[in-house]
């Protein structure tokens, strides 16, 4: 989009008053600001509250810990030993033989296993200890997959029990298994139920119990464990365990010192960030004030007209073309989207500073929104006005009492005809010669000043209140006949 300057020297054309594209930035970060700004004031509470919950959370308890501390330790010992002697001579075996915890054994050379669970207690010392041992073998039948037990039945082996056991003694418990036996009754058992149903385990539970006083406390302890018998009807294996001690242990619950050489960084970090936004956001909300609906609707124009800029095309229109009845439209948009629906041209004209669309003999405008205030024009020319003024009642002042006031300043000196040179020459678009014949600054030349010193001073306070009205009616009326070269578009 073209911008609003002069064809010839690029300063702004006059009369067109069009904001610049730093004013259009700010405009927008306010707008920006007016829509989100509450999101980000919430956002930057809710930083810094999160801040302070984890800041609080660190430093709260932070001088005092609690910690888990081992109070006593002692162990429930046992150990498994199984042999069985071969009561007849085969070719490999002479009777007699003791086969002692073999991997594997024959039901026919040595159908009945002999074991021994040995219980106690390892501790420092120990009073009215007593340990009782008790040995079962339980056979039953199972299916594994579903865990359903079709039936049980359990004999006792053997069963120990002794008191004033010291640590390290020794309660041993022995038992004899006949593995023969176990199959004759389960073959018993599944005759009577006239079914083989699932699959039939063998296995020696042990149960162990350990109670009086053990290191000046009085602790008990109760262990089940269960040692299988895998039996396929030929042999069969003691799947024992290499030991069976489990140790007990008891925790006291202490306060401990915090560590407090690391502070919460995290914490304290999101804390000053979230109270500095908060800070930063609600004095940008107090301070930054909403787009005006005016300049609202300046900012939907400038939208409108970056949308459409490939179909708008800028000429300097005659009057003849605008003749015809009127249409006003109230956006740049509305009336863009109608001239492509009808296929029509969409023109800027320079001249009158409107967007126009001509179709069937009506004229369609649309004249985009100023935004002044925004620009700093109003005030340019309210300062046009007050130096202007200035000068004149200072030049009346002085003439009223006899002293000339008109003399041109020497060069290199700044006065009020400086003041007002300035201004026409920016107004009118101008260029001001500065370099004098001895190399310093010359002064501007104005029509209104007087011819020489000789004149009155009656007649020079007139001349500069004529110079300063020509400076308002420059900025407030721009001359017309240089539109049709200006190229610019708000």
């Amino acid at each position: 989009m073209n911008s609003p300057t002069d064809a010839t020297d690029g300063s702004t054309a006059p009369g067109d008053r069009e904001p610049n594209a730093t004013t259009e930035r700010r405009l927008r970060l306010r707008a920006l600001f007016a829509t989100y700004g509450p999101l980000l004031l919430v956002g930057f509470v809710l930083v810094a509250a999160f801040g302070g919950w984890m800041t609080y959370g660190a430093f709260a308890d932070s001088g005092t810990e609690t910690d888990q501390r081992l109070e006593h330790r002692w162990t429930a010992t046992g150990s498994f030993a199984h042999s069985a002697t071969v009561p007849e001579s085969t070719a490999i075996y002479d009777a007699g033989t003791v086969l002692e915890n073999e991997p594997l054994y024959y039901t026919s050379v040595t159908p009945t296993v002999d074991g021994e669970f040995v219980g106690g207690y390892d501790a420092d010392a120990g009073e009215n200890v007593s340990v009782d041992l008790t040995v079962d073998v339980r056979y039953r039948a199972v299916a594994p997959e579903e865990d359903v037990v079709y039936w049980s039945e359990r004999e006792r082996l053997a069963a120990a029990s002794e008191d004033d056991v010291a640590p390290d003694d020794a309660v041993a418990v022995p038992f004899s298994l006949n593995v023969s036996a176990v199959d004759a009754r389960i073959a018993e058992i599944e005759s009577d139920l006239g079914a083989s149903l699932g699959e039939t385990e063998i296995a020696i539970e042990v149960h162990r119990e350990i109670e009086g006083t053990i290191d000046g406390e009085h602790r008990t302890a109760s262990d089940r464990f269960r040692i299988p018998v895998a039996h396929d009807g030929a042999t069969y294996q003691i799947e024992a365990a290499e030991t069976y001690d489990e140790q007990y242990e008891t925790y006291e619950t202490v306060a401990v010192a915090g560590d407090e050489s690391d502070p919460p960084l995290a914490g304290l970090g999101l804390l000053g960030l979230g109270l500095v936004g908060t800070l930063a956001a609600g004095i940008a909300t107090a301070r930054v004030p909403e787009p005006t609906a005016a300049e609202r609707e300046w900012l939907d124009y400038r939208d409108d007209r970056a949308q459409f800029e490939e179909v708008v095309a800028s000429i300097a229109l005659p009057e003849s073309e605008l003749e015809g009845e009127r249409a006003r439209v109230d956006t740049l948009a509305d009336l863009a989207e109608f001239g492509i629906d009808v296929d029509e041209p969409i023109v800027f004209d320079r001249r009158t500073r409107q967007y126009v669309v001509r179709h069937e003999g009506v004229v369609y405008t649309f004249e985009p929104p100023a935004l002044e205030a925004e620009t700093g024009a109003t005030a340019a020319d309210a300062d046009v006005e007050s130096d202007a003024e200035f000068v004149f009642d200072r030049t009346q002042a002085e003439g009223e009492g006899g002293v000339s006031s008109t003399a041109p300043p020497t060069a290199g000196e700044s006065g009020p005809w400086d003041t007002i040179a300035a201004r026409l020459y920016s107004v009118l678009g101008l260029e001001r010669d500065t370099t004098s014949t001895d190399g310093g600054d010359a002064e501007p030349a104005l029509e209104s000043a007087p011819d020489s010193p000789s004149e009155s001073e009656a007649d020079r306070g007139p001349a500069t209140a004529t110079a300063a009205a020509t400076a308002d009616r420059a900025a407030e009326q721009p001359d017309r006949d240089s539109s049709d070269e200006d190229d610019g578009e708000p």
